[in-house]
Order: C-alpha cells, then sequence, then structure tokens
C-alpha cells in the first residue's frame, strides 16, 4: 500500500486561515460557529471524495483488528449527498459494502451489501446506532460529524468553556444540549483552521457516551484532513482508529460508482 500522499497547503489556504484566525480572534461562539461554517462551504468546499483508510479496532480485552477500507463520496448543489464504503481487506469481509444516500434535508437511506448473499439490503432503523462496520463509529454519529460544519448558533446555542491545547493545537471548547438525540455535546474546533480536533458526546449520564479524536490535519490542496480519527466508547472499552493512507477531491468519478448492481465490483471507474 502507498503511503499518505498530502499536497502542500498553498498560499490562498495560508492567507484565507490567518484571515479567519484574526476575524474569530477574542469573538463568542456565534463567531466562530459562523466562521467555521463559511470556511466549509468556501475554502473547504468540494464535490466529490476518494479515500483509501486503514482501520484497526481494539476490543476491551486490547486484542487488534486491522481492515483496509475504500471511500467514495459525492456531495450535490441541492445538498444531496451519497457515501460509499468498501472493504478491501482482509479477504474474509472484502467487498462487503455500505451505501448511504441522502436527499436535501432528508432522512439518508442506507444499505448494506454482502457478497456472500450477492444482494443488498435496506438498514433496519436501529442499525444507525450500530457499529458502521463493526468500529465504535456509527452511521449517526458519522452524519452527526458531517452535519457540524453547517451548525449556527440560532439553532444550536452553544457556550463557550474557553480554550484548550489539543496535540499542540490551541483549540476552542464548546456545549451545546439536547442536540441530534444527545443529552449535551462537547467539541473542540481549531483556533486557526476550525478543523473540529474533539467531540463528546453524553446522555444522562456524567460520563460520555462516544469520545471522537482528530488529529494531524494536513491540506490536500486547501482541503483540511484529519490524518488520524480515533473513536471510543468508554463504556464498552472498545475504541477504532481510522487513519487515512490515500484522499483525492474532486476527481470526477461516474455516479455510477454507487449504483446497488455495482456493490460487487472490486473496481468501480
Amino acid at each position: 500500500m502507498t503511503a499518505p500522499r498530502f499536497m502542500v497547503r498553498g498560499l490562498v489556504a495560508a492567507v484565507l486561515l490567518m484571515a479567519a484566525h484574526d476575524a474569530s480572534a477574542a469573538y463568542g461562539p456565534r463567531e466562530i460557529l459562523d466562521a467555521r461554517r463559511r470556511l466549509y462551504a468556501t475554502s473547504y468546499r468540494w464535490a466529490d471524495q476518494h479515500q483509501v483508510l486503514r482501520v484497526t479496532t481494539v476490543d476491551a480485552q486490547a486484542h487488534e483488528q486491522e481492515r483496509m477500507v475504500e471511500l467514495y463520496e459525492r456531495r450535490y448543489g441541492d445538498g444531496g449527498r451519497k457515501v460509499l464504503l468498501v472493504f478491501l481487506a482482509p479477504d474474509n469481509v472484502r467487498g462487503t459494502s455500505v451505501l448511504s444516500q441522502a436527499r436535501a434535508n432528508g432522512v439518508p437511506e442506507r444499505w448494506l451489501y454482502l457478497p456472500r448473499q450477492k444482494r443488498a439490503r435496506r438498514f433496519a432503523g436501529q442499525m444507525k446506532d450500530e457499529g458502521l462496520m463493526g468500529t465504535d463509529l456509527t452511521s449517526a454519529e458519522l452524519d452527526l460529524l458531517h452535519d457540524s460544519v453547517a451548525w449556527t448558533a440560532a439553532e444550536m446555542r452553544p457556550t463557550l468553556r474557553g480554550t484548550e491545547r489539543i496535540d499542540g493545537v490551541e483549540a476552542y471548547g464548546l456545549e451545546v444540549g439536547q442536540a441530534k438525540g444527545y443529552q449535551r455535546i462537547l467539541f473542540w474546533v481549531g483556533a486557526t483552521d476550525f478543523v473540529l480536533r474533539r467531540l463528546e458526546l453524553y446522555g444522562a449520564e456524567a460520563t460520555a457516551l462516544k469520545r471522537i479524536r482528530q488529529s494531524d490535519v494536513r491540506f490536500v490542496g486547501a482541503v483540511p484532513v484529519p490524518s488520524r480519527t480515533e473513536v471510543e466508547t468508554p463504556a464498552a472499552g472498545t475504541r477504532s482508529v481510522f487513519e487515512v493512507v490515500e484522499v483525492q477531491f474532486d476527481r470526477g468519478f461516474s455516479d455510477d460508482v454507487f449504483s446497488l448492481p455495482l456493490l460487487a465490483s472490486p473496481n468501480k471507474e
């Protein structure tokens, strides 16, 4: 497998980030969310992406299992979105796929393809809260990560918890309550790039139900990409680590990639 391929941050991206930082200095939660939303709607924006990920799951007994996953995603001008996840390795799960399609402002529809059965079946409602492909990350949490870049202060009513240094990066900490099915959500975004660094999801208990940490943010052109994402389920004592092996944006691949009859095909371009 090839080494990670990241392009060097461009001059335009650097200027935009410095301007965003200057504009948000000493601002409150509204200004922070506004700056984050603007960046993801403009300089960070992309139409499609292709990634290869190394996924390591660690169970409560510290046993590790490694998998390779391929991801295709396309975002449409009307707000619609399609995502395809495909197992590349190991052999016993190779070809297993999950397809998600969401219309603008609609509830995502998802299908699971199992190569041995040679058919795709639609997710049951409760499956959105189950670990995606055996990991600690659920489909609902993946949707939350996607939706968070468009959060507004009017919608989320955030409070600022101050700043904290995370992996050597100064980050703003914010809290929202009674959102997305959780009693409260804590999250931290970089003070200069506004990229999510940490997310904690809470129910009624004091201990987080889930902790998500993103680190080693690198730029592919003008798009920031966390090279490593760690998802922890404290109550179960499990965690999953997602490491970016390859990533490309705006390749312009065909929409046929997302066709259910082609889920079994190892080459979708």
